[in-house]
């Protein structure tokens, strides 16, 4: 008995005398990371952490989830050793608790290791933009409750769950996985917290709902009584979670459509054909802007709801406006203008044209085919016949004229920024029109075609006096759009343009294209110097001649009047003119004879070939065969 006191005396003596002379150090059996330190002095500990600090802003940092690793640098976490708060947990152990049993942990340690993880921080900010992109990956946001009615009665349905990144775990769990050698890799596990309950604020403010809602809400507009019933009323609440407090709310628009109908306010589609247009104003026509109400009277109706009031007084108002600024055409975003001439046909065809396409509406996206939206002129249609350019010549057709819709409308379009699917310039520059920026149709085939590009749509809006022609767009502008560059360059005989058009959006982005024309040389000559018209086809008797001396033939006319009966008309070079006449000479004892009737003569026969015995007689043979 008297020895194993003896023992524990020196041990304790031992153990007594080693922490004081380890005072300034580390006690025996304290590791870092797996790293020795017991005996260090501050100055040997600070090594030792310099080379912590270089292992960590070189290793790799894996985030593990069971279907992946996400990696990331660990200094783009901004993850430090915090020096101090490891040296004073290191200079802790062995030294807490009462002084008389420090011995005893003495020790326990010459045994058991204390293992001690270093104290990291991670630099939040720096932290947040480096775990952005793996949080997105890894966490899922809870998703909001929401409400839903069921038999009449609004109930809280809880939302999605969520995992969330639990960055403060992460930041323990790196704490205990810092690499002890160079080249060495950081792995955590992705630790998330699961959120998915339904706040009680919100649930009360749901039973709120149904509480003050347990009868009929009378709504007097302009002395009219109309109820709407406990179900129709819930089915108009809204949560609005954005805030700090949960709120409700009403979907005015539903609401209003309801009260609209209640109160036997006629408000059907908005005819865009009956809008009223001054300058770049747009608006609707009375009948159609008669609405229920104001837009705050949606809030009021709720509070006074809440509150307890079961009748409540609403005015209508004449918003002639707001709906056309939800459709998304309440501004002018391109016009043109063109002039004519007063009191030509062409004029009529041209305002027949704008009152058919005025109120046509673009859709986000959509192509307007001006052929397709007017359709095929005909006088039935109130079309008449006025100048036009067939085959590169001026002629005379119904729906003449139109082309100088067609180059308004196109310009319109230039100047908004709408695209171009399909266009064609006139074939002759005619000066009344931009040059090298007008548009021609012709039905069927020639069309022009425009794309909206923009996510509004885009309404067309036609004005005339007698003088001009005017096409407006209105819709929600985008940019903006200018001609910066023409240039002009010969195509054989023709000239050809490109007009160069720079589109600005408002979110920075700059488009550049073109719009192009090519001008003949003058009235019926292609870019070869050809005829633009096909000659006329002449019958076996007709010979074709160049009746203005161009070079070109452009008339028939009767062989016989051409050349002399005894002569042949010849086409010396092939290109269907006659060129010359020339006699028909027979040998002796032969005369020529038209046999085929064609009015020249091709055939020499003796007189005995002649049955009538008048083969001599060069007249009377014609003559018997006219």
């Amino acid at each position: 008995m008297v020895l194993p006191l003896l023992l524990l005396a020196a041990t304790y003596a031992t153990a007594t005398i080693d922490i004081r002379n380890h005072d300034g150090r580390v006690l025996r059996g304290v590791t870092l990371g797996g790293v020795d330190v017991g005996g260090m002095t501050v100055d040997e500990l600070n090594d030792e952490f310099d080379i912590i600090s270089s292992f960590m802003s070189t290793a790799p940092v894996y985030i593990e989830t069971p279907d992946a690793a996400y990696q990331i640098d660990a200094e783009r976490l901004g993850l430090t050793l915090d020096r101090r708060a490891t040296l004073a947990t290191l200079f802790e152990q062995g030294r807490g608790g009462i002084s008389a049993l420090r011995p005893f942990s003495w020790l326990s340690a010459l045994f058991d290791k204390r293992d001690v993880d270093a104290v990291v921080r991670l630099d939040s900010s720096e932290a947040e933009n480096g775990l952005l992109a793996v949080s997105k990956t890894i966490s899922v946001e809870p998703g909001d409750p929401t409400l839903v009615l069921i038999n009449g009665r609004l109930e809280l349905e809880p939302g999605t769950p969520g995992n969330i990144l639990d960055v403060e775990q992460l930041v323990r769990d790196l704490s205990a996985a810092l690499p002890n050698g160079p080249g060495q890799e950081i792995f955590v596990d992705a630790v998330t917290t699961t959120d998915s309950m339904v706040d009680v604020e919100i649930q009360a403010l749901v039973d709120l709902i149904n509480g003050q809602t347990r009868s009929d809400i009378e709504f007097i507009v302009n002395g009219l009584s109309i109820r709407a019933r406990p179900d129709e009323f819930r089915s108009w609440v809204e949560l609005d979670l954005d805030g700090k407090d949960p709120r409700a709310r009403l979907n005015t628009a539903v609401m209003y459509r309801w009260i609209n109908a209640a109160a036997g306010i006629a408000q059907g589609d908005i005819d865009t054909r009956a809008l009223i247009v001054n300058g770049d104003q747009i608006r609707l026509p009375i009948s159609n802007a008669v609405i229920c109400c104001r837009a705050e009277v949606g809030d009021q109706v709720l509070d006074a709801v809440l509150s307890g009031t079961s009748s409540i007084g609403l005015d209508l108002i004449v918003d002639d406006l707001g709906p056309l600024a939800d459709l998304g055409i309440a501004e002018l975003i391109g016009e043109f203008t063109t002039q004519h001439p007063p009191d030509q046909d062409r004029v009529i065809n041209i305002q027949r044209m704008a009152d058919i396409v005025r109120g046509a509406v673009i859709a986000p996206g959509g192509t307007f085919s001006l052929n397709g939206n007017v359709g095929e002129r005909t006088t039935g249609r109130g079309f008449v016949p006025a100048g036009v350019i067939y085959n590169g010549v001026f002629a005379e057709d119904v729906g003449g004229g139109v082309s100088q819709f067609a180059t308004t409308l196109f310009n319109a379009a230039f100047f908004s920024g709408l695209d171009f699917v399909r266009y064609q310039s006139h074939s002759i520059y005619i000066d009344r029109y931009p040059f090298g920026r007008e548009a021609t149709v012709s039905w069927p085939s020639v069309d022009l075609k425009v794309r909206n590009p923009t996510e509004f749509p885009v309404l067309i809006w036609t004005e005339y006096t007698p003088t001009s022609i005017t096409v407006k767009l209105f819709g929600t502008a985008t940019g903006s759009s200018e001609q910066t560059g023409q240039t002009t360059e010969p195509l054989n005989e023709c000239t050809r343009v490109r007009t160069e058009r720079t589109r600005t959006y408002d979110d920075g982005r700059v488009e550049i294209d073109s719009v192009g024309a090519i001008y003949q040389p003058e009235e019926g000559l292609d870019c070869d110097g050809n005829p633009t018209e096909p000659p006329p086809e002449c019958e076996d008797d007709e010979g074709l001649v160049d009746s203005d001396d161009d070079g070109f033939g452009d008339l028939c006319v009767p062989i016989e009047s051409i050349c002399p009966s005894d002569t042949t008309a010849i086409d010396e070079d092939d290109d269907d003119l006659i060129d010359y006449c020339r006699t028909k000479e027979c040998p002796t004892g032969t005369q020529a004879i038209d046999s085929d009737g064609d009015g020249t003569f091709d055939e020499c026969v003796t007189s005995d070939a002649d049955p009538d015995g008048n083969a001599d007689d060069p007249a009377t043979a014609a003559s018997d065969d006219s």
